[in-house]
């Protein structure tokens, strides 16, 4: 058996391994560079919990008005939009702008008198739901009431009117009205917003004269 230096058997091993990656044609297969790694774009949007009864001020985009003659009761849907970003726990869970869908009811009343006749209008109006940046729904609550009249007869001399109205700009005071456990949210380094100081509340809060 033939004797290899140590320097030879180096060589021998390094010589063996150089040869093993050539391919059965002759030519030594292509090297494949490692994929780079792909961004997360949407690391700063997850899923959170926003808790039952979470304010979410609405602004009304369009006057509401129902006049003091209006028809009998009739039920009309509207909408509006939320009226400053929504921050909980620090993720955005609503942007200033998003829509804000609600319906108001209306009903007519006359109350008649020897010499007169009121006639009372009364509408209710409701928000409904808030469809966040996202697409996400997170179901509201607001309800409140106004009532517009018009009184005529002899001793009105005339017929006198007052509108029911929600003007455009009005800030409501909604709420979640459940526990929504999965709506997509924006992580943020803002501080939560103070409510604005005007809003119109539900008629639960307002107090009594």
């Amino acid at each position: 058996m033939p004797y290899f230096s140590g320097s030879l058997r180096w060589v021998w091993a390094v010589s063996a391994i150089l040869i093993l990656p050539i391919a059965a044609d002759g030519q030594a297969p292509p090297i494949v560079a490692p994929s780079p790694a792909v961004p997360d774009t949407d690391s700063a949007n997850r899923n959170v919990s926003v808790a039952r009864h979470t304010i979410i001020p609405v602004a009304i985009v369009k006057d509401v008005r129902v006049g003091g003659a209006g028809d009998a009761k009739e039920t009309k849907t509207f909408k509006a939009d939320v009226a400053q970003d929504i921050i909980v726990d620090g993720f955005i869970i609503a942007k200033k702008g998003d829509l804000a869908e609600g319906h108001f009811t209306t009903e007519k009343n006359v109350t008649k008198r020897v010499f007169s006749a009121d006639v009372s209008q009364e509408v209710s109006l409701d928000i409904d739901d808030v469809v966040n940046f996202c697409g996400d729904t997170i179901h509201m609550e607001f309800e409140r009431t106004f009532v517009g009249g018009v009184r005529g007869g002899f001793m009105s001399l005339g017929a006198h009117a007052h509108d029911a109205v929600f003007a455009k700009g009005s800030i409501l005071k909604a709420r979640s009205d459940r526990l929504e456990k999965s709506v997509c949210a924006e992580k943020t380094m803002q501080a939560p917003l103070p409510l604005p100081n005007d809003m119109i509340v539900p008629d639960e809060e307002v107090e009594p004269k």
